[in-house]
This record gives structure tokens, sequence and C-alpha cells, in this order.
């Protein structure tokens, strides 16, 4: 994994896009993942965590689909970084990343998710690729909202 950390001119611009992930093929072995949070999503987050956002800890949790297992890889990432290369990569297989975030609290928040990517033909994985459990949900699947305005 390698962390592109001077990209200014696409730092300076992620605000100008809003919320988004989005994982690309750079080559046969490696993708290229980039996420943006905007200000007020950030600020959102603060809330419904009860903490600063840039105190909470971050992972970009990155998944293979392969002959029906799903299996994954955690990389902690760090407040200024939003783009990742991905080396090492699967053949004939479906990728997929998702940003958690981590309260002080040990309670996790998934926030964004990439689109999926399927990949047919590559060198071996370079990988450490650990099998995925699926862990029950700590929410409601049901929601739902109202929303008051005021004239």
């Amino acid at each position: 994994m390698k962390i592109l950390e001077h990209l200014p001119s696409m730092n300076q611009l992620n605000h100008l896009h809003g919320d988004a992930m989005t994982l690309l093929m750079r080559t046969p072995s490696m993708l290229f993942l980039q996420w943006n949070i905007g200000r007020k999503t950030e600020m959102a987050l603060s809330i419904i965590c009860s903490e600063e956002y840039t105190s909470l800890k971050k992972t970009i949790r990155f998944y293979q689909k392969k002959k029906n297992s799903l299996y994954f890889k955690d990389f902690r990432i760090s407040d200024h970084h939003s783009h990742l290369f991905i080396e090492g990569i699967g053949s004939d297989a479906g990728y997929y990343a998702e940003l958690i975030l981590h309260t002080s609290e040990n309670s996790t928040l998934t926030v964004l998710k990439s689109n999926e990517l399927i990949v047919t033909y590559t060198n071996d994985s370079q990988i450490d690729w650990k099998a995925y459990k699926d862990e029950p949900d700590s929410w409601e699947k049901q929601f739902s909202a109202y929303t008051v305005y005021d004239k």
C-alpha cells in the first residue's frame, strides 16, 4: 500500500465534490482509491459520535470478493490522507472499500462505501487477506426521519 501525500491540487478541490469514495483501476495489479468527507458531514459525525471528528480513528477497509467468499484488509489512515494505491491485488475477484470511524468507546460507524471493481486477470495476490465474518449490527435496520421547517 502506498499513501499519496503530495497532491495539493486534488486536496484543494476535495471540498467542491462533497462526500464520495471512488475506486479505480490504475494497472491490472494496482487500484487507486480516493475519498472525501465534507466539512458539514464532519460536523454531523462529531455530533453523532459525541467527539471531535479529528479525534476519531479512521480505517479504510478494503474488501475482496472471490469464489463466494469475502476477505478484507484494514488500513489505518489520518485526516490528511484522501488517496491510496493498493498494490498486489488478485485476479478473478471483486473489490470495494469502506471508510470506517472508530470512537473512543470502541463503537464503529461506516461512513462511505466505494463502487465495486471486478478484476478478471492480474498477477498472484501479494496482500495478506483475512476471512471476513459478518458482525451483528449494533443499530436498527429500520429508520424514519421527519423534517420540520419554520416559516
